[in-house]
């Protein structure tokens, strides 16, 4: 009896492993969420029912879904008030399965009621600048509530979108937003009422409560609202613009918004995994602060509307069709608006890319963590690079009207990766599935290198023979060719297919060099991106705080370009917030005596030299420094502001997370 207990239990513990490790089809398909909450912030509460309509898709003695651990469910009900049971899974505290007192069958139409509380606080942070990672949380001032964050009881929210009515009881004086529409607002006592309404299907479902205030933008082409705090002390109006000539551009380019208008919401320094949808784009301190210096994120932002939002995914590995489709749109917006910043985004998305491509192929989708460094890399910006070379292959023109053509199709469907493969081989009468199996299921990136021959012929002309070299076993992929010549250049194509390819070309006068890829057609990992890859990730770790870790990429970036004058600055960027000053000195000289690529990197070097000279109470060759910032006569990101500040007052170095500490003077430097 023993061993066979011990048995059952054994094959339930591998039935639960499995099940976790294999993604299966969903049992049921929600219709509808009606969530009815109140949140009281004093107390960091939240507490309510949400009522959820589903489908039973097979029969099941259970039903599965997600909630958040701090949150306590107190029963599930039906409309007739039978009640169901509960468990937890016993490996991740936010899986939940219900029972009914009977099976249920394929086909049958339930409205399940959860009622459930919690308290929702924020954490302490050791840094105050370090941006909230905090999916669901409720203060003093407000709350910000993300699906992610699995603020109330739902069914894989992502892949099974429903639509959704929210009514949320807040203090007076707060208000909330969330998707959709925004149907009522009611005051009870000493609360208001907000409810909010999409009978489109919703993919994310975020609200927002503060002390907001409310800026309408009814003078232009499409209704813009923007939800500040009274902290927001910036001229609304340039942000509005660009956001509605994002607007008019994706309706031209793929179809009508279909929502009435669009909601703008402010959200502090938070890292958000998703930002948003059906009329609603949260929008967190660094975009508000720096919009132009944010275009490309806010574009891609606006471009899911139409791509994640309209256009949905059926399947985790077809996530790239949400988030790689609406960074291409945004490349594809700058390409047209902006046409003079579209090659440095192009190639800022193949930096992000090339981060973390070799550790998962695009399919991996939603298993590498929707808003994960990596999933930003490989999805969306690698996903949005796959778009863009297979528009060299079809033809820019063409793609761009059969992708019209797939949002048309698909608007309000979620989408797999094989129906727009199908679709594009209808639209075009060829077979692309080489294509995607070799850039959305594989890992990799050719690296090219070109070797050949020139001969002389009798007539005066020239012969090369050679042969283009590549890493990639079963790469395939057509590669423009330019020879540089005496005379005009030439421009040749071969088909690259396998790991050698040679190749013979005439030249009628004496052949300079060779250039494969001369547009940077392909995603390829040249010894200059590597470079770039390197700097990157280095930042990226710098901002994270793993200084030794942002030093070891910056000095590979250096040690492969030790001209690189932004490696070198990066280098003396972290060395500068370590405070080893004379490591950060030395690496800003090195930069200044480097390739003085971008532009900018000039500036900024005199300016943090003269930093780290205040700091050692060097006022004479700290202003010296500011000077020659001045002089290049280059503001980017505010450096001349920077640079005449400091010219006149000293720079104090940070003493604590709340103050500066005054320099007392050097005995040895006299004063200035």
């Amino acid at each position: 009896m023993k061993i066979s207990c011990f048995l059952f239990s054994f094959l339930m513990f591998l039935d639960s492993a499995v099940a976790q490790q294999q993604p299966t089809v969903s049992p049921i398909d929600v219709e509808h969420y009606e969530i009815n909450v109140e949140i009281v912030p004093e107390e960091s509460l939240l507490w309510g029912q949400v009522k959820i309509s589903l489908v039973m898709l097979e029969d099941s003695a259970s039903v599965p879904f997600e909630i958040n651990a701090r949150l306590t469910l107190f029963e599930v009900t039906d409309e007739e008030g039978v009640q169901y049971a509960t468990s937890f899974d016993d490996f991740d505290s936010t899986r939940l399965r219900v029972r009914g007192p009977e099976p249920f069958s394929k086909g049958e139409e339930k409205t399940l009621i959860f009622e459930f509380e919690g308290i929702l606080e924020s954490e302490q942070y050791a840094f105050l600048d370090a941006p909230q990672t905090e999916r669901a949380v409720i203060h003093r001032e407000g709350a910000l509530l993300l699906s992610e964050g699995l603020w109330f009881p739902s069914h894989r929210l992502t892949l099974d979108a429903a639509s959704a009515t929210v009514r949320v009881i807040v203090p007076l004086g707060f208000s909330v937003v969330a998707p959709g529409e925004l149907s009522s607002i009611e005051t009870e006592g000493v609360s208001e009422v907000f409810t909010w309404e999409s009978r489109q299907p919703l993919t994310e479902l975020p609200v927002v409560m503060a002390r907001f205030f409310r800026r309408r933008f009814t003078d232009l082409a499409l209704p813009v609202t923007l939800f500040v705090t009274e902290d927001f002390d910036q001229d609304p109006q340039p942000l509005a613009e660009d956001v509605v000539q994002m607007l008019e551009f994706f309706q031209s380019e793929y179809g009508p918004y279909t929502w009435s208008g669009l909601n703008l919401v402010q959200i502090g320094n938070v890292d958000l995994p998703s930002a948003g949808c059906s009329g609603l784009i949260l929008l967190e301190s660094a975009i508000l602060q720096k919009p132009s210096s944010s275009r490309m994120e806010l574009a891609r932002r606006v471009a899911r509307q139409w791509w994640g939002c309209s256009v949905r995914f059926a399947r985790p590995s077809d996530a790239w069709l949400a988030d790689g489709f609406a960074t291409y749109a945004a490349l594809r917006y700058f390409e047209v608006k902006h046409p003079e910043q579209f090659s440095a985004q192009l190639a800022g998305q193949a930096i992000q890319a090339l981060k973390y491509e070799s550790q998962a192929p695009v399919s991996k989708g939603l298993e590498l963590g929707i808003g994960s460094d990596e999933y930003e890399s490989v999805v969306s910006a690698k996903g949005a690079w796959v778009l863009y070379m297979l528009s060299q292959i079809v033809g820019r023109d063409k793609l761009h009207t059969i992708l019209s053509e797939w949002y048309r199709e698909k608007s309000g469907q979620a989408a797999i990766t094989r129906e727009w493969v199908d679709f594009l081989r209808e639209r075009t009468g060829v077979d692309y599935s080489w294509f995607f199996v070799q850039w959305v299921d594989q890992v990799g990136v050719p690296e090219f290198r070109v070797d050949y021959t020139i001969y002389k012929l009798k007539d005066g002309s020239f012969k090369i023979r050679g042969q283009v070299k590549q890493t990639l076993e079963l790469f395939r992929m057509p590669l423009d060719l330019i020879i540089e010549t005496k005379g005009e250049p030439e421009e040749k194509q071969l088909k690259v297919n396998g790991k050698i390819n040679p190749f013979t070309f005439l030249t009628a006068t004496m052949p300079l060099r060779i250039r494969f890829d001369p547009q940077g057609k392909i995603l390829t990992r040249s010894q200059t991106m590597q470079i770039e890859v390197h700097i990157a990730l280095g930042e990226e770790y710098r901002l994270e705080g793993e200084f030794v870790a942002a030093i070891r990429e910056y000095e590979k970036a250096t040690e492969m370009n030790p001209r690189s004058s932004l490696g070198h600055f990066r280098l003396g960027e972290v060395f500068l917030d370590q405070q080893n000053l004379s490591s950060a000195a030395n690496s800003f000289r090195d930069s200044l005596n480097g390739d003085l690529k971008p532009a900018w990197v000039e500036t900024w070097s005199h300016i943090n030299l003269g930093k780290v000279y205040d700091i050692l109470g060097q006022r004479q060759r700290a202003r010296a420094e500011y000077q020659k910032a001045i002089n290049t006569k280059v503001d980017y990101n505010g450096a001349q502001a920077e640079a005449e500040r400091y010219l006149q007052q000293p720079f104090a170095k940070p003493s604590s997370l709340i103050g500066l500490e005054e320099e007392e003077p050097n005995p040895l430097t006299p004063a200035p």
